[in-house]
């Protein structure tokens, strides 16, 4: 077993700028996106008649995962040391911070896979109820296969990279056993996520492309969907980050990875709601009372079209729309 904690250290202090940083970063990282959830929840309350579909719940169980891993970041500043370099670690505030450092650590990828799967899935489930057409589900149903695929191998390789579990977070090498490389694993990690984020992000635009709409109501709808690229771009930044990760002093080298690794699930999470939030900031973006964008029937997608214009769907109480069904003609 690890070194147990030990008394007679000083309190970790915050007292440099990586620290304050860090801190600000995960109170906004749970601020921002809470807030964005519950108003996403309230438009659906109080603007629409439908029940909550599978993309609201999951990214409530994003939102929960992302509180989940801002408390880790918490006791990686307070009760770990992080942002101090290792070897001071040890010796002002003792092994017990680096007992709790390399725990959170170990936690850290297991809750990120988490998040970035069912953020993800709640973009795709979202598509799949705006564009209900055979295409748009066959596809959803292959990319969202290849991401639970992809986290749940992360996760599994997070829980059995060492042998035993225990040396995840051994420092003083006092277990008997072996690790794989930790570093590599993060950046793999990373890079599949880059890819999976340009292929949700892609996904909708060629039907965009397809629908019979005018070239205005087209290019609101590309950059709806578009948005989505800020997150990609914080998930490639923060690859070019991984590499200066210095395996034997994570606590003095892994800031910028891990902060904006934090701010890139924050980022999912909220970006993952604004699409919902129109009705209630009507005044300001039109007289729309929908709270759930409106689902394109399957006359839009035809070739012949109606016009250039989609066709109307069904509206059930308050104004809000109903699923429709896929017309079969234009599949």
């Amino acid at each position: 077993m690890a070194t147990p904690v030990e008394d007679g250290y000083e309190s970790i202090p915050i007292q440099n700028a990586g620290q304050i940083c860090f801190i600000v970063t995960c109170v906004l990282t749970m601020v921002i996106p809470t807030t964005l959830v519950a108003l996403r929840f309230l438009a659906r309350s109080r603007f629409s008649s439908a029940s909550l579909d599978a993309s609201d719940w999951c990214i409530a169980l994003a939102l929960l995962f992302v509180l989940a891993l801002c408390i880790v970041d918490f006791f990686m500043i307070f009760k770990g040391g992080f942002t101090f370099d290792l070897k001071d670690i040890l010796v002002r505030f003792g092994p017990g911070a680096l007992n709790t450092f390399f725990r959170c650590m170990t936690a850290w990828p297991l809750l990120w896979n988490c998040c970035v799967l069912t953020s993800k899935l709640s973009v795709l489930a979202m598509y799949q109820t705006l564009m209900p057409i055979p295409r748009m589900t066959m596809a959803v149903r292959v990319v969202g296969t290849f991401i639970i695929l992809y986290n749940v191998g992360g996760f599994i390789t997070g829980l059995a990279i060492c042998q035993p579990f225990e040396k995840n977070y051994d420092w003083a090498g006092v277990v008997k056993g072996s690790c794989g490389d930790v570093k590599t694993y993060y950046e793999w990690l990373s890079a599949i996520n880059v890819i999976s984020d340009v292929i949700v992000l892609l996904l909708p635009l060629p039907f965009i492309y397809n629908l019979q709409l005018q070239l205005r109501k087209k290019l609101v709808l590309i950059a709806m969907f578009s948005v989505g690229f800020i997150t990609c771009a914080v998930t490639i930044y923060r690859q070019t980050l991984l590499p200066s990760l210095d395996s034997t002093n994570p606590t003095g080298t892994g800031m910028l990875a891990f902060l904006f690794s934090t701010i890139e699930i924050g980022v999912a999470v909220s970006l993952a709601c604004v699409p919902f939030l129109r009705p209630l900031f009507r005044g300001t973006f039109g007289s729309s009372s929908r709270s759930h964008p409106t689902p394109v029937s399957g006359h839009a997608f035809s070739k012949g079209g109606n016009g250039g214009k989609a066709a109307p769907s069904r509206r059930g109480a308050k104004g809000s729309p109903s699923c429709t069904r896929p017309d079969r003609r234009s599949s």
